[in-house]
């Protein structure tokens, strides 16, 4: 997915809906089909949590060179390593 232009995004912000082309936007009508929250993200929690420093600044690092935030790249990590412990319980 094409992550959205911050310069287009502030060019269109000041301007009225009226006022903004949509005619290359085909109109939809007919939603048959269509799933409420299909892509929803799922709720989260916030909470706080206590690492080692060469954890975190491992987790850093490893995040920057894939190009992730680092909280977000524990986060992956983290739901990996659940679903593997829940798969290999059953």
């Amino acid at each position: 997915m094409r992550k959205a232009n911050t310069k287009d995004l502030k060019a269109l912000a000041p301007k009225p809906d009226e006022e903004i082309d949509t005619s290359d936007i085909p109109e939809v009508t007919d939603f048959t089909g269509a799933v409420r929250g299909l892509f929803a993200r799922p709720e989260t929690q916030q909470i706080s949590i206590r690492l080692s420093a060469a954890d975190l600044l491992l987790a850093n690092q490893l995040a920057a060179a894939k190009g992730l935030a680092y909280q977000t790249y524990i986060k992956s990590l983290l739901h990996e390593a659940l679903e593997r412990e829940r798969r290999a319980a059953r």
